[in-house]
């Protein structure tokens, strides 16, 4: 298990104008809070949400270039931290740059003063130190039933209108420089490009767009991807799927993009996850969890509901993308649109953009939308949301990446592109929207939640008769046929 820290962008605004106003101010003085956490459980992280901060008030602290506080304030905050259901993190700031270690004194406040009654919520006390230049350093305090045990964070993630991600070089060693990014590393910088790298991303959905999305990160040198994808190749993805042939149908797209991804990823260290799963598979989701930042590839309903919840609750960027063909009834070609939303903390959810609707999502639960006669039935005639081709696709995968580059390496004086860029391709025209929630969103609301949000259509497996299960069965099935074919071919032969 790997533990890290997020924080959303008004929280770190906060710390950094509490911890940090003494040293703006040029005085080398120290200053101290506690704060509030929920967990966000993955597959293999553990990861502490910082929702809120418990300031000092009058008496609660001293300063002295160093600061200490009174116990009435611990107890305050460990108090709220039950009452809300939260664990309790302590902050304080150091007077340098980048990833910090502790001091002695730092030890014995965090692991003697304060890790035993922080237990009382339930949760392991979390230390987070702020460094001048903004960057987190993060650790653990769980008790292993004779003492405290340190676990330091691999890193710390600061997620709003930018992700801001501080490396704990320790345990995520930082890439060197290699001949085959020099061109990546020239545009950037070493320092971006070590950020970069080292985020762990997942994509959902590695069809026409999303295997193009793969194919740029790996050549970017990104060293881990999730790729999550139930579908196998057929015979009518291949005008538009990257690496796929003929000889393809049948496999699983998954494996597919990982065969081809390892033959043209620039990182020394290269590692894919797969799951020929959906998202709202149990284990696939888990997976998605252990990222830092998500690419949906996806169309249907269900799993974008599933990402956007992700992207709020688990405070981990979202960047979707979708292709709109409009046909003349000729079938001539009026017009095509591709659209990028970045989803999360201090953006618009993609249900407030009207990208889909809490019916859509029961209507595909219930398997309404597979059924031709209940779409006649209730007068939808809209056209299929999956249409796509070639450069169409490899298009909107570019600006996906971008956006996610924009995401990572903009400086704070770049204007930001908004929330959702919009290319219409007859009049050539690149839109930029920036809009927020409507009042009273749920799934904004539900924002650095963690575990405590529970999506309710999560299984364990793929429930029997639904149309991924009968696809897989079907396939199988057809497999095992074109074996013993090959079978009978190879006897015939023998006997001749």
């Amino acid at each position: 298990m790997t533990f890290d820290a997020v924080l959303t962008e008004p929280v770190h605004r906060q710390a950094c104008k509490h911890l940090l106003r003494h040293v703006r101010g040029g005085h080398r003085q120290e200053e101290v809070c506690f704060a509030l956490w929920r967990p966000g459980t993955g597959a293999d992280r553990q990861s502490a949400i910082v929702f809120d901060l418990v300031l000092p008030a009058a008496g609660d602290r001293h300063l002295h270039g160093n600061a200490s506080f009174e116990p009435g304030y611990l107890t305050r905050a460990v108090r709220l931290a039950c009452a809300r259901g939260a664990g309790l993190a302590f902050m304080h700031n150091h007077l340098s740059a980048g990833w910090q270690d502790m001091s002695k004194p730092d030890v014995v406040a965090e692991r003697d003063r304060i890790a035993a009654p922080a237990r009382a919520s339930g949760l392991p006390l979390v230390g987070l130190t702020l460094a001048t230049d903004g960057a987190w350093s993060a650790r653990f305090w769980t008790w292993d039933g004779t003492r405290f045990r340190r676990s330091w964070c691999t890193k710390v993630r600061v997620v709003g209108r930018r992700l801001l991600v501080t490396c704990n070089d320790a345990l995520l060693p930082p890439p060197g420089r290699r001949a085959a990014l020099r061109r990546t590393i020239d545009t950037w910088g070493e320092a971006r490009q070590q950020d970069i790298a080292r985020l762990r991303v997942g994509i959902i959905g590695v069809g026409s767009v999303g295997c193009m999305v793969a194919e740029t990160l790996a050549r970017m040198g990104i060293e881990n991807l999730v790729l999550v994808d139930p579908d196998r190749v057929e015979t009518h993805n291949l005008d538009r799927l990257l690496y796929a042939s003929e000889a393809d149908a049948g496999e699983y797209k998954v494996d597919l993009a990982v065969r081809n991804l390892e033959r043209g990823a620039t990182a020394e260290r290269f590692h894919v996850e797969t799951h020929a799963r959906p998202i709202q598979h149990e284990a696939a989701y888990r997976a998605v969890l252990d990222c830092d930042v998500l690419f949906s590839a996806v169309d249907r309903p269900l799993p974008k509901d599933l990402l956007n919840r992700i992207a709020y609750a688990h405070c981990i960027p979202v960047i979707s993308g979708g292709v709109h063909i409009d046909n003349k009834p000729s079938g001539e070609l009026a017009n095509a649109l591709w659209s990028v939303t970045v989803i999360g903390p201090e953006r618009r959810c993609l249900r407030c953009a009207g990208q889909y609707t809490t019916s859509d999502v029961v209507m595909e639960r219930d398997g309404s939308l597979d059924d031709p006669a209940y779409v006649r039935r209730h007068g939808d005639t809209r056209t299929p949301t999956n249409q796509n081709v070639f450069p169409f696709s490899a298009n909107l995968a570019s600006l996906m990446v971008i956006e996610m580059v924009r995401l990572t390496v903009a400086a704070a004086w770049w204007p930001d592109s908004g929330g959702k860029l919009s290319y219409s391709m007859i009049p050539g025209r690149l839109r930029s929207v920036d809009e927020r929630c409507e009042e009273a969103c749920s799934v904004s609301e539900g924002t650095a939640l963690g575990d405590r949000y529970r999506y309710p259509f999560l299984v364990d497996a793929e429930p029997e008769g639904s149309p991924t299960g009968v696809a897989a069965a079907a396939m199988e099935i057809v497999k095992r046929m074109v074996r013993a074919g090959r079978r009978l071919l190879r006897v015939s032969a023998w006997g001749r």
